[in-house]
């Protein structure tokens, strides 16, 4: 039989994520590309740091500078925040973003460290456009993700090179072997710095990827902690993750009171060994169970009583059912049992026997012991020359035999027939196919 925890962690140990760039599922991107977000609060930081930086060149320097240069720094600050608002605007117009739109605030930003470089500083010092390069860099990997941090880098390298090739025609006196080894100092520093905090990024929206499948149920991805090939903050969370999965799988996907899976169980395990029959060519049943008048137990002798004989039904059917079988608690006092690799003479019988199992034995109800009886719906598919049946018509097959069961007086099982007020003799089962 399966334990939840256990069979959630046996089925997911050869199923990690490993950290690679663009393992990024479209649910995670939705969620965490905030690119218009960024663009839009991120306006009026860019707005005070260029005013800023364009107020302190003319309280310490702009004294003692023309007029010229000072209307020069007012052009280029005002061009930028310009810019800046008139993307953002479109951006906060059609409430997205496109490729253009990041590209153009980068390219705005690079544009306006050369320009008040070449502005405000002799050609001797131009280097300072590597530096203030770098800030941009930083930001736009951290922010935007590695193509638009590699464009930067690119733009960065041909227009320092434009800007030195320009300065050395009209006689600055600039040496290329100097500018250029300051240019590849740069595009070292770049290129690791990019790959470096590239890789914690997609490492980070992996482990969110991983939360996001547990959001919804998914525990079968753990984080893969040996493709780290140096351990960090990352791995640590990693490593949380995975120590804490078995837990959250437990209280996701497993019915406190019986032991057995939840809904959200059930329906993750239904669809699962539904894909596989079918790949597989197996044969695949499900039982539907309810017990008959439960609520009479509830009504006489308290919800507690009855809470009692769900626990131990629940517990005669963990142990009833194999190694492989799926056991779940699907509704109030029903119950769903999947049989991988079994027939329909195999489920009938189980089926049948748990009808008598259940009948006979007497179930503690608080202070008392009450009889219980139950009524069991069987469907059972066998790849044919049709295409497998779903998930979803397995389970509703299994609904209406069990329905026929109740009609027909309860405590006893009913086979899934195209006609329900008939039942099946149990010498006909083998004949039941996907349909």
């Amino acid at each position: 039989m399966v334990q939840p925890p256990r069979a959630v962690q046996a089925r997911s140990t050869d199923r990690r994520w490993s950290p690679r760039p663009n393992d990024v599922t479209p649910d995670v991107r939705a969620r965490i590309d905030s690119d218009a977000t960024v663009l839009l609060s991120q306006r009026r930081l860019r707005t005070s740091v260029a005013a800023g930086a364009g107020l302190v060149w003319l309280a310490l320097v702009g004294l003692w500078r023309s007029a010229d240069a000072s209307a020069q720094v007012a052009i280029i600050v005002g061009s930028y925040i310009a810019a800046v608002w008139a993307i953002g605007f479109w951006v906060s117009h059609v409430q997205r973003t496109r490729g253009w739109s990041v590209a153009a605030t980068v390219l705005a930003d690079l544009a306006l460290i050369f320009a008040l470089a070449l502005a405000l500083s002799p050609p001797s010092y131009y280097d300072r456009i590597l530096i203030f390069s770098f800030f941009v860099l930083h930001l736009t990997e951290f922010y935007f993700g590695r193509s638009y941090s590699m464009m930067a880098v690119l733009m960065v390298i041909a227009c320092y090179l434009v800007v030195v090739a320009s300065a050395i025609a009209q006689g600055a006196p600039l040496v290329w072997g100097e500018e250029l080894w300051s240019l590849a100092v740069f595009a070292i520093a770049a290129a690791v710095f990019v790959f470096e905090l590239g890789n914690r990024r997609s490492r980070l929206y992996g482990i969110v990827g991983l939360f996001e499948r547990a959001e919804e149920g998914d525990f079968t991805q753990e984080y893969d902690v040996d493709s780290d090939k140096r351990s960090d903050a990352i791995t640590a969370v990693g490593s949380a993750y995975n120590r804490v999965r078995s837990q959250l799988a437990s209280m996701v996907l497993t019915d406190p009171l019986t032991g057995c899976l939840n809904r959200r169980g059930f329906d993750q395990a239904l669809a699962r060994e539904v894909s596989r029959a079918s790949r597989a060519k197996s044969e695949l049943s499900m039982l539907a169970l309810d017990l008959d008048h439960f609520k009479r137990v509830n009504d006489t002798l308290g919800h507690m009583a009855g809470d009692d004989v769900l626990r131990r039904i629940g517990e005669l059917l963990l142990q009833t059912a194999r190694g492989g079988d799926v056991v779940a608690r699907t509704g109030g006092e029903e119950f769903s049992i999947l049989l991988p690799d079994t027939g329909a003479a195999g489920a009938y019988m189980l089926a049948t026997r748990l009808c008598e199992t259940v009948r006979e034995r007497p179930f503690q109800a608080g202070s008392e012991q009450v009889g219980i009886t139950v009524s069991i719906g069987v469907v059972s598919a066998t790849p044919g020359l049709v295409p497998p049946t779903s998930a979803e018509e397995l389970a509703r097959r299994a609904d209406e035999a069990l329905y026929g069961a109740k009609r027909g007086g309860r405590d006893r099982t009913r086979v899934w027939t195209e006609d329900e007020s008939q039942p099946r003799p149990s010498v006909e089962l083998r004949g039941l196919r996907w349909e």
